[in-house]
C-alpha cells in the first residue's frame, strides 16, 4: 500500500535521505528537496534503488549546488572533434560515399545533412548524374557543415588544418 502524500513512514532506506541531505549543510530542506523526499517515500524499494542511483549520476555530473566543490581540476570540454579521415576508394558508389561520410563526420546531426545529402543522391539516382561529382558534393556538404558547427560550438578553435574536405 502506497503511504499517502506527505507521509516519510519507514524513511527513505538506501541513502537516499543523505542525498537528499547532502549539501543543505544543516539548513532546513527547501520545497524540492521535500517535494522529492515526499515521492521517494512513496516509491517501491526498487524504484527508490533506482531513483537513489539516477541522484547518484546527476551528482557525479559536477553541476551540483556548490559550485566551488572541486570542480577546478576538470579539464575543460574538448569542443567539436576533427573528423576520422577514411580515404576515398576508386569507383565508390554515392551509397557508400555516404557511409564513409557519415562515419568520418560522426560529430554531425544528420537531420541537418537529410536535405541536401538526399537531393544530390536523388540527381544521382533519378537524373544519371555522374557519381563521382556526386561524391564531390557530398564531400563538400559534410565538410561545410562541419566548419559551421565549429564555428558555432568552439568559436575560438583557429581554423581547421585542412583547406577542405577529405578525399
Amino acid at each position: 500500500m502506497i503511504p499517502p502524500k506527505g507521509s516519510t513512514e519507514g524513511g527513505l532506506p538506501g541513502g537516499l535521505e543523505q542525498v537528499l541531505a547532502a549539501g543543505q549543510g544543516g539548513r532546513r530542506r527547501d520545497a524540492t528537496t521535500e517535494a522529492i523526499a515526499e515521492v521517494a517515500a512513496r516509491l517501491s524499494e526498487s524504484d527508490r534503488q533506482s531513483l537513489l542511483k539516477f541522484a547518484r549520476f546527476l551528482e557525479s555530473q559536477g553541476d551540483g549546488a556548490d559550485p566551488g566543490d572541486g570542480d577546478a581540476g576538470e579539464p575543460e570540454p574538448a569542443g567539436v572533434p576533427e573528423p576520422e579521415p577514411i580515404p576515398r576508394p576508386e569507383n565508390e558508389s554515392v551509397i557508400k560515399a555516404m557511409r564513409r561520410l557519415t562515419a568520418t563526420y560522426y560529430m554531425l546531426d544528420r537531420g541537418k545533412l537529410l536535405n541536401e545529402a538526399s537531393s544530390l543522391m536523388a540527381q544521382h539516382v533519378m537524373q544519371g548524374r555522374e557519381a563521382a561529382e556526386v561524391i564531390d558534393e557530398l564531400e563538400t556538404v559534410f565538410w561545410s557543415h562541419y566548419q559551421a558547427k565549429v564555428q558555432a560550438e568552439d568559436p575560438h578553435r583557429g581554423g581547421n588544418e585542412r583547406e577542405g574536405p577529405t578525399s
